[in-house]
């Protein structure tokens, strides 16, 4: 193999992270836009592998279609969501099929009639099926969900 057809493999590589890596934020995207209208549990699903697990701690621990009575449950008890993602870091395995993330969530709701705020750390495991990137974990690590009109002043202990 030549220098030039080196440099042109290894670029093809970097292109294909980069895609990737956009490929998976986009797929956390669409999680919240999923989210924040109306948390449909088949939209939602879809964003999972079939063996995919949804792990909320206290909340619950959920694998495949084990989630879907809990997203029906949380759209009927949530009015209104606005989730804000940041900070969202992405690492490609070698494999090029799986791959690593971590953000936080900033999110405002309405359950059963209280306004909440709340902050949660997600931290992800992906995997690419069939050329489509998908969930096949996602934790969610609770900072704070406090009403509205309490503080989320969380000591010295938190996080």
């Amino acid at each position: 193999m030549t220098t030039l057809e080196q440099r042109i493999e290894g670029l093809e590589r970097r292109l294909q992270l980069f895609e990737d890596v956009e490929a998976i934020r986009r797929l956390r995207v669409r999680y919240a836009e999923a989210c924040d209208t109306g948390f449909d549990a088949g939209t939602i699903l879809v964003l999972f592998t079939d063996d995919g697990v949804w792990d909320a701690g206290e909340f619950g621990r959920f694998v495949g279609e084990e989630m879907r009575p809990y997203w029906e449950e949380t759209a009927r008890m949530t009015r209104a969501a606005v989730h804000y993602m940041v900070n969202h870091v992405v690492d490609v395995g070698p494999n090029g099929t799986d791959a690593t993330g971590r953000c936080y969530l900033l999110a405002t709701a309405d359950r059963d009639g209280t306004a909440y705020w709340m902050a949660v750390r997600y931290e992800d495991r992906y995997r690419k099926v069939a050329g489509r990137w998908l969930f096949s974990e996602m934790k969610l690590l609770p900072v704070f969900m406090t009403p509205f009109d309490e503080t989320w002043s969380l000591g010295p202990t938190a996080g």
